[in-house]
């Protein structure tokens, strides 16, 4: 009777060996999954549209001068590289809110998460049909919906030819490209710093105190 008694704590102690193993293997591969997802990959600028696609969804690191920020709202940002012509769109995620102007101009660093806005024959056709009822394609502060590049949809004041133009053009580009869509790219910036200061009087100033002022990470 010892014996059996004996027998079966043991099997009892390695069941719960194994069980506690496992946990732990599984909590290990938990956290490395979160450290992948949490990855944050260099890119530069004048890449940016070449590597776009491989990277939706997920975290990439930008460096770049701020060409435009809109007026109305902060709601956009464009980032630009001295090497080249891109011209990357840059939202503000829920902490961050709004772009300030004073950012014009200041060579920072981004970090963000790469956003796909897919244009297809039937986003094309409800942009047409919003053309032909004359709706109001502006926002709340009369901005239109900035796609990609220099494409700009709709806006305050929006003439009606120039749109069907804008729809003309996207409809040739997807015939181009040999898909069923076209994509464009953005980055839904999750925090920023500037590197270089843009003085509005026309020299520039490094920031290397990051202090209350100029360090705007979030």
């Amino acid at each position: 009777m010892k014996k059996y008694l004996v027998l079966l704590t043991a099997i009892a102690l390695i069941a719960t060996s194994c069980e506690n193993a496992k946990e732990t293997k599984e909590s290990k591969t938990s956290v490395k999954e979160e450290l992948i997802v949490e990855e944050v990959v260099p890119v530069e600028v004048a890449q940016f549209d070449e590597k776009a696609g491989d990277f939706v969804g997920k975290k990439i690191e930008l460096t770049g001068v701020v060409d435009h920020i809109c007026q109305h709202g902060g709601q956009r940002l464009f980032l630009v590289s001295e090497d080249s012509d891109a011209r990357i769109k840059i939202t503000p995620d829920e902490e961050i809110a709004a772009f300030n102007i004073e950012l014009e101009g200041n060579h920072i660093n981004i970090v963000g998460i790469v956003e796909e806005q897919r244009i297809d024959e039937a986003y094309l056709r409800e942009w047409e049909e919003e053309i032909k009822s004359g709706s109001d394609m502006a926002d709340d502060k009369g901005e239109g919906s900035h796609l990609g590049g220099k494409v700009e949809k709709g806006g305050e004041g929006a003439n009606i030819d120039e749109e069907m133009e804008k729809v003309n053009n996207l409809r040739q580009m997807i015939a181009e490209s040999g898909d069923d869509h076209i994509s464009f790219y953005s980055v839904l910036c999750t925090s920023y710093d500037i590197i270089e200061e843009h003085n509005h009087d026309g020299d520039a100033a490094h920031d290397h105190d990051h202090d209350n002022n100029h360090d705007h990470e979030h």
